[in-house]
């Protein structure tokens, strides 16, 4: 789930172990209330938007024994849709202009801990992705037209017949755009002063828009050789995250450093004495920018420094009885840079510039990992670490 980028989910999850793991000596039946727990971020970049709903559970079983019995972390029945409400003409009067009712579904990629895995149900709908060139159009009966950034956006969850109603609202962050190397930049993770080779440490900079919080990643993609057969695999560097008062002005900006980087590749290659060749075939540079709310939810989840540990809460969900209710229901955006190894009519555009790449294929620290370069103008100079 692409969601699952921002550390949020897992910050979700030690909340409801902290709910969920208490002694067992404990008696939590009598006075248990049912708590839902809802976790959604819409991407008008993405196509398919998701929203988790589970519950908290009490009572005299072991808690942890509880957790990894699937059941016991859903409701019987959930109902769940999205109005988008939009400002129409001519008098610019917020209007609802579309309903999705969302569908369940089961994904497979939850990772082993604490509570169940790896199935995990999720709710889903689904629309286009922005196209620039073809924005979406307020009112028009193309249901799957993306998301809107002048909409907002309101969801309704319904659990057990109406016995719970959670509502929440969000709208969308936008104007988000990588600055920072540009499109057809490269990586550069090594240069030379006064002739001697140093590693670099790149800049990464963003404009965040309306975004309070923005998260940068690096993904690394390369092929592992078996007999000649490819086997591509690729790592993700989180270089960092910048919340509240640390974006600056209207950027954010990272630094990544090449040492680092190259030790990174280092320990997600595979063990392998049968592995013939390696070669780097992309980079991919992904910068994500969550809105105030997520924000908010984000530095109130942040482990607590206190020695009394009291902690506030903050969640943007309401229950139509007053009740509890965990999560957030809120928005991201997601901004993707991908750069191929090389162009094939113009060699020069690199992922990785020419020392970079030759660092990686014979510097020090990945120098035996037979990473190769099949690009031209390196073949033609007869370079000693050109793929054979």
């Amino acid at each position: 789930m692409k969601f699952l980028q921002f550390s949020l989910y897992s910050i979700i999850l030690t909340s409801l172990v902290l709910i969920a793991s208490c002694e067992d000596d404990i008696d939590f039946a009598g006075d248990h209330v049912e708590t839902p727990v809802l976790f959604g971020l819409l991407d008008k970049n993405d196509s398919l938007h998701y929203v988790k709903i589970t519950r908290t559970f009490g009572g005299s079983n072991n808690s942890l024994e509880v957790a990894q019995i699937e059941d016991s972390s859903y409701f019987q029945d959930v109902d769940i849709k999205v109005e988008e409400w939009a400002p129409l003409p001519p008098n610019n009067v917020f209007t609802k202009v579309r309903t999705w009712v969302l569908r369940d579904t089961i994904l497979t990629n939850k990772v082993p801990g604490a509570f169940y895995s790896p199935n995990q149900k999720v709710y889903y709908f689904k629309t286009e992705t922005y196209n620039i060139a073809n924005p979406p159009v307020i009112g028009d009966p193309n249901t799957n037209v993306a998301l809107k950034d002048e909409a907002t956006y309101r969801l309704t969850a319904s659990i057990n017949g109406g016995q719970i109603v959670v509502n929440g609202e969000t709208q969308l962050v936008g104007s988000m755009a990588i600055t920072q190397p540009s499109a057809g930049g490269s990586f550069s993770f090594v240069k030379t002063v006064n002739g001697i080779k140093q590693y670099n440490t790149l800049s990464l900079k963003a404009n965040n828009g309306n975004a309070k919080v923005v998260d940068a990643r690096i993904q690394f993609f390369f092929n592992e050789y078996f007999n000649g057969v490819p086997v591509q695999k690729s790592f993700i560097w989180k270089v960092g995250e910048q919340n509240g008062d640390q974006i600056v002005g209207s950027s954010a900006t990272f630094t990544a450093g090449g040492e680092t980087f190259y030790n990174l590749v280092k320990q997600n290659c595979t063990n392998d004495p049968t592995i013939t060749k390696r070669e780097m075939t992309s980079i991919r540079l992904i910068m994500t920018g969550g809105s105030e709310d997520l924000s908010k939810y984000i530095l109130v989840n942040q482990p607590s420094s206190s020695l009394a540990q009291n902690k506030p809460s903050f969640t943007n969900l309401t229950r139509t009885d007053g009740g509890p209710v965990i999560g957030i229901f809120s928005s991201r955006m997601t901004n993707k840079q991908d750069k191929a190894k090389f162009n094939p009519t113009l060699p020069n555009q690199r992922a990785l510039d020419y020392l970079s790449l030759k660092e990686l294929c014979s510097g020090p620290i990945t120098g035996l990992l037979l990473f190769c370069s099949d690009n031209p103008i390196d073949i033609n100079a007869g370079e000693s670490w050109v793929c054979q």
